[in-house]
């Protein structure tokens, strides 16, 4: 980190504490004012969120409501570390915390960011994106949390929590539409059905019109049918067991996520160039215009996106005495048919059409022992089980005359199976020093088989194989932590993160592309200080964060030589070079790394005035990468990253050593702001709720192409609400993106054959200003 950069992050942590103290000042008049403890289960135990060695920012339900986050993917407007690599589909979007999140979706790969749902380890990166309905709280635990939550939290944890039933009864109703036609509503009911038997069922039911227009049929798309329904029962059959059970299903029909044409720029920009193919492209896009606020496409194609998640679980809690064993036993499944227009026309150019199925069923076990959190040597340790499935078949077919149809269906099942031993220990030094120890072991057997049948254009038959690796890892966690006054600690910390072995499994593999991709290791040092400040008023926590991943996970380039009897390889063609055939796979690139400066604060500066927010400054950089795959629009103009003229070549490869980590800003902030106004001569009183988020310069792209980059952007939503007075009933006036500032989830090349040089972009719901209202009621 240089000194330049070293120095803006301590002003802005001076001027952070500089306002925050004002703020405090001018409310000593009133020392009662506090505020809440936080509880999260960072540590796999209860505890104060200002007790805890790591950085985490814990979401509560009301957070979630006064910002009016719907569905998980609105996590990131309110969390600056936590990005979006958002794909066409679930299958293909992913998290990324401090700028690490898959960047290759193969069904033989792990998420680099772990998900869990009340305790359960969601195995595919598609089964994160889920709406978010009577949540209890979202915990997001930054940097590698190898030794207690091992699978596939190299980079971090997302948590999502939901509500426990309740003895009393309580019910809530809620009703969520906006002019431009989303509606949302949902239901709770809890009650006590015996003495120790408790229930809460939840529903909801979503409908999204959409907000693209397809010119070809004047429908909306991005549209969408949403439901699901979660139950679950509380029994403490004794004053030391209880049972928790949870079963939940949800089904989402949908046409997202669809992409509308950014531009289409003849190259060179002077002739000679492609400006005859363009403009006949634009011809058939008409009245479709490429431009940076486009909303229209003009989609002749099957847009399909079906998405089924069930899952069930049972979680025991046994009081040993002064101990805990915790058992969570979990079933899960999850599938996707999604089928979309890969040419961006109203036409099928070559007679293009593609699609796949994607289904996955999981099944886990974790055992863990808690000792009491105030003795001298206070543990958690636990074993852990994995077993997963995931079954894909994908099709392809061309018609290059018109009439003669060819066809090959990949059909392809991985099989994964990952079992753990793991421990943590925290040590209490002297009244004010604690020493943390953790270990875990894990071990990985990973296993598919694949075949492909027919043959079309770019694709012949395959016969079955099958190919299996696995591997081993032990992943350890030290800090030490420092009471420097009853109201500050501070940590330092070193922890090591583990995601398993891969396999390059697609449409196009082959025995020849889909060798064993080696373990994602990462190595973090983190130095920490948690704080309460003006008698419990403000708390203000702040993470300064190293980490390296080696044998980084990413998709390269490869070359197979053609060989002789004699095993030489060959120039039939004499141009000076070994024949033979490159594709790009999934393979182990080199080296990322990710260092920065967090910042979380809560604040109550007066009567019922809250703030709350975070800034995060992320440098997330390639330091090693070569034989990297080159964007279409790269390869279409043949200059890459840094003006590399290796993009023109066959293959286009490039070094993307120096380049950033997509879809990672390197500045971001949120800011929160909820204001009581008390209307004692009315029967409700006014709620006034503001949240500003911004973001600097972002690359979609690890090919770090120069046109998938969107500029700094900032949003307020505003809302109003009218709470009762005997807390029934709560109506919400709301505006989202209150000054109407156009931004994008992603920007993407386009395939050359289709749209040379073309772009797309993906526009979010909210890219301009939207009004709506929202009701609850409670009895």
């Amino acid at each position: 980190m240089n000194i330049k950069k070293s120095t803006t992050i301590a002003s802005l942590v001076v001027a952070a504490l500089s306002s925050i103290m004002h703020l405090g000042a001018r409310a000593q008049d009133n020392q009662k004012l506090q505020l809440e403890e936080v509880i999260v289960t960072a540590t796999k135990r209860s505890s104060n969120l200002q007790d805890v060695p790591i950085a985490v920012t814990a979401l509560s339900g009301k957070d979630l409501t006064n910002a009016l986050i719907g569905s998980s993917e609105d996590l990131i407007q309110l969390v600056p570390s936590l990005n979006l690599n958002k794909g066409a589909n679930p299958r293909q979007t992913s998290f990324s915390i401090r700028g690490i999140g898959t960047v290759s979706f193969s069904s033989a790969i792990e998420p680099s960011i772990s998900t869990m749902l009340d305790g359960v380890v969601m195995g595919q990166t598609g089964m994160a994106f889920t709406q978010l309905v009577d949540m209890q709280r979202v915990e997001v635990l930054r940097g590698p949390q190898g030794t207690l939550f091992g699978k596939n939290a190299s980079a971090g944890v997302v948590q999502f929590i939901t509500r426990d039933p309740t003895e009393e009864f309580e019910a809530v109703v809620r009703g969520y539409a906006t002019e431009d036609n989303e509606y949302r509503s949902s239901f709770t009911v809890s009650d006590g059905l015996t003495d120790n038997l408790a229930g809460r069922l939840t529903g909801y039911y979503n409908r999204d019109e959409g907000w693209l227009e397809n010119v070809y049929d004047g429908k909306k798309v991005n549209d969408s049918d949403d439901w699901g329904l979660r139950g679950k029962l509380l029994w403490n059959a004794t004053e030391q067991l209880q049972f928790k059970w949870i079963s939940d299903y949800s089904d989402r029909n949908s046409t997202c996520c669809n992409i509308a044409l950014q531009s289409l720029d003849p190259y060179p920009a002077q002739p000679p160039n492609n400006q005859e193919r363009v403009d006949e492209i634009l011809d058939q896009l008409a009245p479709v215009v490429p431009s940076d606020k486009n909303k229209k496409v003009n989609l002749n194609g099957d847009l399909t996106r079906d998405i089924n998640a069930s899952g069930h679980s049972l979680e025991v809690n046994w009081d040993l005495g002064s101990h805990t064993l915790t058992s969570i036993s979990a079933y899960r499944e999850w599938s996707q048919n999604a089928r979309g227009d890969n040419d961006q026309l109203p036409v099928d150019v070559l007679g293009f059409i593609q699609g796949g199925k994607s289904k996955q069923d999981q099944f886990s076990q974790e055992l863990r022992l808690t000792s009491p959190a105030d003795q001298l040597i206070s543990y958690v340790a636990g074993l852990y089980y994995f077993d997963q499935t995931v079954d894909r078949k994908f099709d392809r077919s061309f018609d290059l005359s018109g009439t003669d149809r060819t066809e090959a269906i990949a059909d392809f099942s991985v099989k994964s199976l990952n079992y753990a031993a793991f421990g943590e220990a925290v040590t209490r030094l002297s009244e004010r020093w604690r020493l943390v120890t953790g270990l875990r072991w894990t071990h990985d057997d990973l296993k598919f088989n694949f075949e492909r049948v027919g043959a079309t254009l770019g694709a012949n038959s395959q016969p079955y194989f099958e190919r299996d690796t696995n591997e081993s890892e032990w992943t350890g966690k030290i800090a030490l932590e420092w009471n420097a006054t009853d109201d500050a600690m501070t940590y330092a910390s070193y922890s090591q993160g583990y995601k398993g072995p891969a396999f390059n499994v697609g449409f196009g593999s082959t025995p020849a592309n889909t060798d064993p991709v080696d373990p994602e290791t990462s190595k973090a040092f983190e130095l920490g200080l948690k704080s309460t400040w003006f008698e419990n008023r403000l708390i203000m926590n702040v993470a300064i964060f190293h980490t390296t991943f080696d044998d980084f996970q990413a998709t390269a380039s490869e070359f197979t030589p053609n060989l002789d009897e004699n095993g030489n390889s060959v120039d039939d063609n004499d141009d000076g070079f070994p024949d033979g055939t490159f594709s790009f796979i999934l393979a182990n690139v080199g080296q990322v790394e990710t260092k920065g400066v967090e910042i979380d604060f809560t604040a109550l500066p007066m009567e019922n005035l809250t703030l709350s927010g975070g800034a995060a400054y992320v440098d997330a950089q390639i330091k090693k990468f070569d034989g990297a795959g080159c964007s279409f629009g790269q390869s279409f103009r043949g200059v890459g990253y840094n003006n590399q003229t290796t993009c023109g070549d066959q293959p286009a490869t490039q070094d993307l050593r120096g380049g950033v980590l997509p879809a990672t800003p390197e500045w971001k902030f949120t800011m929160a702001a909820s204001y009581l106004v008390p209307l004692s001569s009315m029967p409700f009183d006014l709620e006034i709720n503001g949240n500003y988020r911004f973001q600097d310069k972002v690359q979609f792209s690890i090919s770090q192409d120069i046109y998938e980059t969107q500029d700094s952007f900032g949003v307020l939503d505003l809302s109003l609400a009218a709470l009762d007075h005997s807390d029934h009933y709560t109506v919400t006036l709301f505006t989202k993106n209150v000054f109407n500032e156009w931004f994008l989830n992603n920007i993407t090349a386009l395939p050359s054959n289709f749209t040379p040089n073309g772009y797309g972009h993906q526009v979010p719901r909210y890219a301009e200003r939207t009004f709506g209202i929202e009701a609850r009621y409670r009895w």
